[in-house]
Order: structure tokens, then C-alpha cells, then sequence
């Protein structure tokens, strides 16, 4: 490797010089590593400028060029040693690690690069490539010695005949000088060629026929240094008569030594070739002419055997037409697009044929004159006319203008790409942000409902409140004030037990306790429910069941819950006075149920979403009877839990509503329905209340004390387990969100003291999912209630408590 600062004299003899030009360091150590076997001369540097300087200090057989540098890049330092005249026909490889680029290819040629090589490359092939570049310059450097040695051997020849030429032409002119080049002689066709006599240009410097920039540029004394150091110095170039005219001469400036090789002066013969040259000119700026115009040719092919490789493989459809805008071109896939067969002649058709019957003035207005037009170009979304179905799909159409040389527009290329599948998903995307807007509106509406519902209850249960506080009012109507208050917090429960059955529900955490029932069972348990919403509005219910058995196999509790909704709705949408009736009969293997009522009815525009969430049909301030509207979505979900369906059917506005539940029946004979026994009232028990809500734990202990227990209160898990340790309760209820010791941990406590062995142990929380209830499993609870606990499962875990008592009470 020679160093980039290195002298053009250090080149060894014998070898070439091979220019290597990466900013990478690394890269041109791999790019030396790989070349070292050929045993040339690399010439390593790391940009564009200093490639350059190298190249006017020494010549070289090739050029690796990075194309990426940061100061000039490859194709720049390029286009720059395609200006040096001796560079012009230099042999330029480049390299890249940025792929394939078709535009830096086609770039990459026009620059008349020899290769276009992608980074990495293969040290075999890059070798290969390299020798033939070094064999050819060693061959053309071999001819061109030759060529000269030819040619001195030519001017000897004719430097021994000199005298006798010069006595018998004018056509050649002889200088003689000094060593200093002073005119001594001036002979032949001198004066001929030059216009200046002899008497007149001896005695001159010979500098006085070259022109001024070439005696400023020191052209003479380089001349005469040349000619004395190598023997000969070529005389090609413009001289100057004495009347200012140019002329230009072919000829050869000889020292002139004596017998001992002494300098005596210098020799200058040539002919004034002026019309040849002119000629050469004329021939090299033809020749010139003539290859550029094949390489732009070449290229122009090139390009075009490139565009159809791309046309061929692109998916879009890629078109060309002449400046007629009539069609020449169409790729596969545009002619599948258009529903052109593979071999149908595309040149009867115009653009605007391609586009659907609506698009075709736009195309020849707008379109076509886009193209045409300076821009040149014109893309926007458009129709496409399929020939084959005569259907339309959406296309976006990107044209240009494709110009000559000259700027003239010589033809119309366009890529057009179906967009069916991008249409369809803005339209999507729309009906998805319209649905989100839709239950934004829905969670606002039910936030607000919620309020609205949740104030319902809390106002006449604050009014009762108020009342209880009156000392003074009679017991007739205290008792009143209880059944409203206990109404209100059995309706507000209910909100609650709903919100949680669709959470539930909807995370899939819901278990159906499924046990054998029938149809007639279901329905007296549900009339049962809904009779006070019945009996409120003054309705009428009729109830048809059919007289054959019906067995189900479900969650008694869930249909008749779903019953009981259908009824509360038929109640609350109904005015006072109408008619409900309830049927239950058999279709097929399915159980039919239907609430139809006489009541607002529903609209074809709510049918649709009757059964979504937060959905309310025909809300409005004069009919509304409150509710969430989650109740007819919790009917849908709980029935095809069970494996059945909901539907709702009316006429329209004020014609009243049907709905209609099918369940599966259960094949077999139901077993009887164990009849409750009335047992005995539960004895006197100790019982431990933990709860840090103090009002919770003093009113749970009220009421306990009500029933005839004796009660202990504690604020915390840890006197919780201090009261429970002193006082042995035979039952306790315990928070589980306890401060410190938590509820579980004071359950654990217990169940690890086996002076406490017998108590149970009851969880009374808000917490009421599956998850929790297995948590207080595992923490050791015996039951899990969740708060506010009704009187019923109260007097349930009193019994349970008795039963389990170890020792009479």
C-alpha cells in the first residue's frame, strides 16, 4: 500500500497504481486486504478531494469508489474526474452498502461507471474485476510505447534528411536558437507560416510566435527544458502570427549538441497543420457527439429493459402512453386490474377509457393538462373502469410527464393502485369512531342516569331519617316510614346487584348454579317478585302456562331474575291501567316465554339497539320511569348463558311490546321441590361484630341485640381478637378492609386458636366476586356476605350459628 501522502516517484517499476477511495478506514483494509494478491500499487484515501489530488500526480489503471462520504460523495468526485481530460476514460467501480437503488444505479452508469458493486462484495469476483481493468491498461500502455518509439525512431530519420526537406519545401518551418532560445536561424517556410521575416525574428527570443497565455504560462521555457532533459519535446499547439492570426503547428523542438554533448542551442521544425486540426476537431467534437448519444441511448434502453423488470414484478398498475395520451404500454398487473386479457392490444385505448364514465371529463380537464403542463405531473384518488365486469373500485393515480433530452414531453407514464381495501378501512375506521362516540354518549347518558337513580332512593330514605329523629311523631306512622325506607333500600340494592351481574357477566366471571325446575315454578316465583311494580301501576296480569310439564335445568335464581326484569319493564313502560299477560308453553325442545304488554311500544329505529347497554327506549321526561338500562342487556346475557335467546317484537309507538324468551328444556322427569320447614326460632348467642365503620358495627350489633343476641363491637382486627379470645363468641362478623389486621389475618388468627375451635366465622363486605368469596374460603370464613346484608340471609347464619352451638345456649 502506498500512504495518500506519499510521492508519485515512489511508484515501483513494473507496477500499477490502483486508486482505492472509502472515508471508512476500515474499508479500505478489507478492500487492500482483498487486492494485496495482485501485487499492484494501492493508493488509499478517505475522500473525494484527495482522490482528485491523486489523480494529477500520477496516473492509475482503476478506481474503487465508495459512494456514500461525507464531504463529496462518490458520484460528485466522479463527475469531477470525468472532467480531467486524462481521466475521462478512467475505469470507476462503486461500491455501496445502501442496496440496489435503482436511481443510484442509473446514476452510477451515467457517470460511465464500469460496475456498480453492492457492499459486501466478494473478494474472488472484486479480484477478478480488478485484473481484467490492470491487463488492459498494461496492454494499451504497451501500444502506446511502441507507437512512440516508432515515432522517435521517424524523427531521427527525418532529422538526418532536415537540410535537404528545408532546401526543397516551404511547407515546414526551421528554428534554430541558443541555448537561451534566441532566433539564429529562421529558415524554410518560416517566414511562410509565420509572417515574420528572417532579419526581423533572428535576434528575437523564439517565444515571440506563441501566444500570450502560453508564454505567461511558461510554455517556451518548458519546451526547450523538456526537449534538452528527454531529447525531443512535441510542438502540437496554437502559435500566433506576426499579424496576430492563430495557426497551429505540428513539429518537434531537437537539442542541438556538439560532437562532446555539449548544449549549443535548440532545433524547432513543424508545418502549419491548422486545417487539419480544425478538421480533428470538427471529427473528435462528431465522435464525441456520436458517443454520447450512444451511451444516452444505451442508457435510454438500459432504463426502459429496467422499468419493464420493475413493471413486470410491481402489483400496481403501471402505464405508458404517447403524448396523444394514446395507451402503448400495460403492465400484468394493470391489465388484471383493468380486466384486459394478457394478449389484448392496449394501443385503441386513451387514458381516460381506463377511468369510470364519471371520472373521464375530470381526467381530460384536470388531469391530462396537469401532465402536460409545466408541473408535468398530477396524482390524487380517481375511478377505474374494470373492461372485463364493467365495475369500478377506487384507485389512487399518480402521473407524470416523461421528457427528452431537450425538456420536450415525449410520453405519459402512470402507476395506479387499487385502494379498495384502504377505503374500506377508513370506512371502518369511521363506523369505529362512530360507535365510540355512540357509547360515549351512552356512559355520559348513564352516568347521569345513575345519579338520577341513585338520588331516587337515598332522598325518602334521608326523609325517614329525619322523621325517625321526631320523637313526636306516632308509631302508626313510624311504621310507614320503615316499609318506604326498607322499599328505597331494597331498590337501591337492586341498582347495585344489577351493575354487578354485568360486570360479572361481562368478564366472564358469572357461575351458573344450575339445579332441576319447571317452567310453572319460575313464573310464580317471578310474579312473586315483580307483584308490587304490577300492583304500582294498576296493570292487569294475565298468566298463561301450559298445563304439560316443562323441565328446565338452569339457575333458578337467574331466570327468575330475567323473568322478573321482563316484567318490571312491561310495568314501567306500560301506563296505568293496561294489561300485561305472561305465557309459558312448549316449542319443540324449547320453553317459550312471552311478556307481551299494552304499553309505549318501540320503534323500528330503537329495535337495533334494544338489548345494548345503557339503552333506554323512548327516554324522555314525561314517560321515563328511571332504571339504568342495562336491565334488557342483563336479560340477553343471563338467557344465552343458559344456551337460549331473547327477542322483542312490536308494532311501533303506543302499540305495545313483546318479548320472548326460549330455554332448553331438560329431558326427564323433575324431582319434587323440597318443601321449607318452618324450625324453631334460634336461641340467645354471643356474637362478635368487627367493623372499623363505626355506625356499621354499632347498627349491626343493634339489630342483633333486636333479635335477642348479646353482641361485642370492635373498631380493629386486633381487639377483635382480644374481645374474641375473652369473650368465646359462638358467631362473628368480620370486616375483611380492616385497618392493620386485616379481616383475613384476624380470620386466621382465630382458626389458629383452639380455645376459639366451633365459632363461626362470617365475612361481611362490599367485596362480593368469585375471587373474593374463595379468599375468604381460604382465610377460614364459614360464610361470605356482602353488605348491605338483608334480614333473611341474617336470620340464616343465626340458625346455622344455633345449630352449630357445642353446648346449649
Amino acid at each position: 500500500m502506498i500512504d495518500q501522502n506519499s510521492p508519485p516517484e515512489s511508484k515501483p517499476k513494473g507496477k500499477i497504481n490502483i486508486l482505492l477511495v472509502d472515508d471508512q478506514p476500515a474499508n479500505l483494509t478489507v478492500l487492500e486486504a482483498v487486492l494485496a494478491d495482485l501485487d499492484e500499487v494501492l493508493v488509499s484515501v478517505t475522500s473525494g478531494e484527495l482522490a482528485l489530488r491523486e489523480l494529477l500526480s500520477r496516473e492509475f489503471a482503476v478506481v474503487l469508489m465508495d459512494v456514500h462520504m461525507p464531504t463529496m460523495s462518490g458520484f460528485e468526485a466522479a463527475a469531477l474526474i470525468r472532467n480531467h481530460p486524462r481521466a475521462r476514460t478512467l475505469p470507476i467501480i462503486f461500491l455501496t452498502a445502501a442496496g440496489d437503488d435503482p436511481s443510484h444505479v442509473e446514476q452510477a452508469y451515467a457517470l460511465g461507471a464500469v460496475d456498480y458493486l453492492t457492499k459486501p462484495v466478494s473478494p474472488v469476483i472484486l479480484r477478478a474485476k480488478v485484473a481484467v481493468f490492470i491487463d488492459l491498461y498494461r496492454k494499451t500502455a504497451e501500444i502506446a510505447l511502441h507507437a512512440q518509439a516508432t515515432h522517435l525512431e521517424a524523427l531521427r530519420t527525418r532529422d538526418q534528411r532536415i537540410r535537404m526537406i528545408l532546401d526543397n519545401t516551404r511547407d515546414y518551418a526551421f528554428i534554430g536558437t541558443d541555448t537561451d532560445g534566441i532566433v539564429t536561424e529562421w529558415e524554410g517556410g518560416a517566414e511562410t507560416i509565420t509572417g515574420w521575416f528572417a532579419a526581423k525574428a533572428c535576434g528575437e527570443p523564439s517565444a515571440v510566435i506563441f501566444t500570450p497565455e502560453d508564454r505567461a504560462a511558461g510554455v517556451p521555457e518548458q519546451e526547450m527544458r523538456l526537449a534538452r532533459d528527454t531529447g525531443r519535446a512535441d510542438d502540437k499547439r496554437w502559435h500566433v502570427r506576426r499579424d496576430g492570426t492563430r495557426f497551429f503547428a505540428d513539429g518537434v523542438m531537437v537539442p542541438l549538441r556538439d560532437e562532446s554533448e555539449r548544449l549549443r542551442g535548440y532545433a524547432k521544425i513543424f508545418r502549419d497543420a491548422t486545417a487539419e486540426r480544425l478538421a480533428a476537431e470538427q471529427l473528435e467534437a462528431s465522435e464525441q457527439q456520436l458517443g454520447e448519444s450512444r451511451q444516452r441511448s444505451q442508457r435510454a434502453e438500459e432504463g426502459m429493459r429496467r422499468l419493464a423488470a420493475v413493471a413486470a414484478q410491481s402489483s400496481d398498475f403501471i402505464g405508458i402512453a404517447g403524448s396523444d395520451a394514446r395507451t402503448s404500454y400495460v403492465n400484468p398487473a394493470g391489465r388484471r386490474l383493468a380486466g384486459l386479457a394478457p394478449d389484448a392490444s392496449v394501443g385503441e385505448y386513451g387514458l381516460s377509457d381506463f377511468f369510470a364514465p364519471e371520472c373521464r371529463a375530470f381526467v381530460e380537464q384536470v388531469v391530462l393538462p396537469a401532465v402536460r403542463g409545466p408541473e408535468g405531473r398530477w396524482e390524487g384518488e380517481l375511478r377505474m373502469r374494470n373492461f372485463e365486469s364493467d365495475a369500478t373500485l377506487p384507485v389512487y393515480y399518480k402521473g407524470f410527464a416523461v421528457c427528452d433530452d431537450e425538456g420536450h414531453n415525449i410520453a405519459l407514464a402512470s402507476i395506479t393502485r387499487d385502494i379498495t381495501a384502504q377505503k374500506q378501512a377508513e370506512n371502518d375506521l369511521r363506523l369505529v369512531a362512530a360507535d365510540l362516540a355512540e357509547a360515549d354518549r351512552r356512559k355520559s347518558e348513564f352516568l347521569a342516569t345513575l345519579a338520577h337513580e341513585l338520588r331516587n332512593p337515598l332522598a325518602p330514605i334521608r326523609t325517614g331519617l329525619d322523621l325517625i329523629r321526631m320523637s313526636s311523631a306516632p308509631p302508626q306512622s313510624m311504621s310507614k316510614v320503615h316499609e318506604m325506607m326498607d322499599r328505597q333500600l331494597g331498590h337501591l340494592i337492586h341498582l347495585v346487584n344489577d351493575l354487578l351481574d354485568v360486570a360479572r357477566i361481562t368478564r366472564g366471571k358469572i357461575e351458573l348454579k344450575r339445579e332441576a325446575s319447571d317452567v310453572a315454578t319460575l313464573v310464580a316465583m317471578a310474579i312473586e317478585t315483580s307483584m308490587a311494580a304490577l300492583n304500582a301501576g294498576g296493570h292487569t296480569l294475565s298468566v298463561e302456562v301450559a298445563d304439560e310439564a316443562l323441565p328446565l335445568d338452569v339457575d333458578v335464581t337467574r331466570i327468575v331474575q330475567v323473568l322478573s326484569n321482563l316484567l318490571n319493564n312491561a310495568a314501567k313502560y306500560t301506563p296505568a291501567g293496561g294489561r300485561i299477560v305472561l305465557r309459558a308453553v312448549r316449542d319443540c325442545d324449547d320453553a317459550m316465554l312471552s311478556v307481551h304488554d299494552s304499553g309505549v311500544g318501540i320503534s323500528q329505529e330503537d329495535m337495533g339497539t334494544l338489548f345494548d347497554m345503557f339503552t333506554q327506549v323512548g327516554r324522555n321526561l314525561d314517560r321515563s320511569q328511571g332504571g339504568l338500562g342495562i336491565g334488557l342487556s342483563l336479560v340477553r346475557r343471563l338467557v344465552e348463558l343458559h344456551g337460549g335467546s331473547v327477542s322483542a317484537a312490536s308494532d311501533g309507538r303506543d302499540l305495545g311490546s313483546t318479548f320472548t324468551v326460549r330455554l332448553p328444556l331438560r329431558s326427564g322427569v323433575l324431582p319434587p321441590a323440597p318443601v321449607p320447614c318452618a324450625g324453631a326460632a334460634p336461641a340467645a348467642l354471643r356474637v362478635l361484630v368487627v367493623d372499623d365503620n363505626v355506625d356499621a358495627g354499632n347498627s349491626l350489633a343493634a339489630l342483633l341485640q333486636a333479635l335477642g343476641h348479646s353482641t361485642d363491637v370492635a373498631a380493629d382486627g386486633e381487639q377483635g381478637l382480644v374481645l374474641a379470645s375473652r369473650c368465646k363468641p359462638h358467631l362473628a362478623f368480620l370486616d375483611i378492609g380492616l385497618p392493620g389486621m386485616s379481616g383475613h389475618q384476624l380470620a386466621r388468627a382465630i382458626r389458629a386458636t383452639p380455645a376459639l375451635d366451633g365459632m363461626l366465622l362470617v365475612a361481611l363486605t362490599g367485596w362480593g366476586a368469585r375471587a373474593d368469596v374463595i379468599m375468604s374460603q381460604q382465610a377460614g370464613f364459614d360464610r361470605h356476605l356482602t353488605k348491605p346484608v338483608d334480614i333473611a340471609a341474617l336470620n340464616s347464619v343465626l340458625a346455622a350459628a344455633t345449630a352449630a352451638a357445642p353446648v346449649p345456649i
